[in-house]
């Protein structure tokens, strides 16, 4: 990841430069550029106190079929006249094309930008980053500019990302935390109880089949993959906290965690751990599919059983639980084999806060900068606090604005990674 102060002439020059060479860019880099200004115009001005997102493809209808298909490819609805591309043009359409399954379709029209209508592609592309076992579809390998918060303009092709703005800094790759190493081995002695769990319920079995535990870890990946996302696009911010509640730092008087009041806690019963149940049957069906001695994520994305589909929309429902608890003020709390202990919950004051924090510059956090405390609302600061308190705890922060940070204790620091808002 490069960083320096940029504007948009300056990521449209660097697409240019790193554009596929084996694919030929629609328009010219004088309409790049101003393409992307309006953009980055267009993400600065909010329309009815909402933040302004919206997916721009630049192609000419002319490129996509007729008869296409959301989710398989884009059903093509064309203006009867064309409309110039303007910032103005792009914020009122926002809300009429959501960022998920629309986009605004512009192309050049003698020398100038125009915007011809919508693609609308349904939400498949989304898979990768909302949660989910579907394939990803690609039907064009012309330029697709997101949106999706102020200052922030992203240019990919075919899902690949070529170059950003976030914040005045071009950022030439995404970072994206359930990509990295750290986050997984906080969860490493839940997974291997999970497992040594199933193979006993296997042991009974002519061919046992041993789950791998990244199969284990990626169910419940996609399951707060899922739940960020949800929020985000409730745009109202929330804050979810993972506890460490077996360990004796994390445990107080009275079965609640040490430094957290909930104002709703639930009792431990099976819906509240329902996750786990969910996750053991998926394990069980995955298995029972199988004549191999282990399975892993790659039996689970081909097994196309309507039980396995059943199982994966109910975890995808529990996301959405999640996300709605997320709404009021206070933090949902989870432990870490997500059962939900309760919400609205208030990170004590009484907690020390850390005197120092550290913005990750990378996926493991090997490359640090420091930040002020003082500089982010009081969720950060809370998250702050949660992690200086709770070192094998995680704080996920979803801001207003849709940003989303991981707080986490590295060696007695307070670091955080700002995960990258393009899909």
């Amino acid at each position: 990841m490069s960083r320096r102060y940029a504007y948009p002439a300056d990521l449209a020059h660097y697409v240019q430069e790193h554009w596929p060479p084996e694919r030929k860019l629609p328009l010219s880099g004088e309409l790049l550029d101003e393409a992307l200004t309006v953009c980055f115009q267009a993400s600065m001005t909010p329309e009815e106190g909402r933040t302004t997102r919206f997916r721009l493809l630049l192609t000419s209808p002319s490129q996509l079929p007729e008869s296409g298909a959301p989710n398989e490819g884009v059903l093509r609805l064309s203006f009867g006249q064309d409309r110039p591309l303007s910032a103005n043009e792009l914020r009122r359409l926002g809300p009429a094309t959501p960022f998920e399954t629309s986009l605004i379709g512009a192309h050049a029209v003698q020398g100038d930008l125009r915007i011809w209508g919508i693609a609308h592609s349904g939400p498949a592309w989304l898979a990768p980053t909302w949660g989910g076992r579907s394939p990803v579809p690609n039907w064009t390998y012309d330029p697709i500019v997101h949106v999706t918060a102020p200052g922030h303009v992203a240019v990919r092709c075919a899902g690949r990302l070529i170059g950003s703005l976030e914040r005045g800094v071009l950022v030439d790759e995404t970072l994206d935390v359930f990509d990295s190493e750290w986050l997984p081995a906080l969860f490493v002695r839940e997974r291997e109880q999970v497992r040594a769990e199933h193979a006993a319920m296997q042991a009974s079995r002519p061919v046992p089949s041993i789950v791998d535990s990244a199969l284990v870890g990626r169910v419940g990946q996609q399951m707060l993959r899922r739940a960020i996302q949800l929020v985000r696009g409730a745009q109202h911010g929330g804050m979810l906290l993972v506890v460490d509640a077996s360990s004796s730092a994390g445990a107080a008087a009275g079965g609640g965690v040490r430094g957290l009041r909930l104002k709703y806690p639930f009792e431990s019963s099976e819906p509240a751990r329902r996750y786990r149940s969910l996750l053991f049957q998926i394990l069980e069906r995955v298995a029972d599919s199988s004549t191999a001695d282990s399975v892993g994520w790659t039996d689970f994305v081909l097994d196309q059983s309507p039980d396995i589909e059943r199982l994966e929309q109910s975890v995808f429902e529990l996301s959405r639980l999640i996300a709605g608890l997320a709404a009021i003020d206070g933090a949902v709390v989870l432990d870490k084999r997500f059962q939900i202990l309760g919400f609205g919950a208030e990170v004590s004051a009484e907690l020390a806060s850390p005197e120092r924090v550290w913005r990750a510059l990378d996926t493991e956090g090997a490359h640090c900068e420091a930040a002020l405390v003082e500089d982010v609302g009081t969720r950060h600061r809370a998250a702050y606090r949660f992690v200086r308190d709770n070192p094998n705890g995680l704080a996920i922060v979803i801001s207003h604005d849709g940003g989303v940070s991981f707080v986490a204790n590295r060696s007695g620091e307070a670091v955080f990674w700002e995960q990258s808002l393009s899909p």
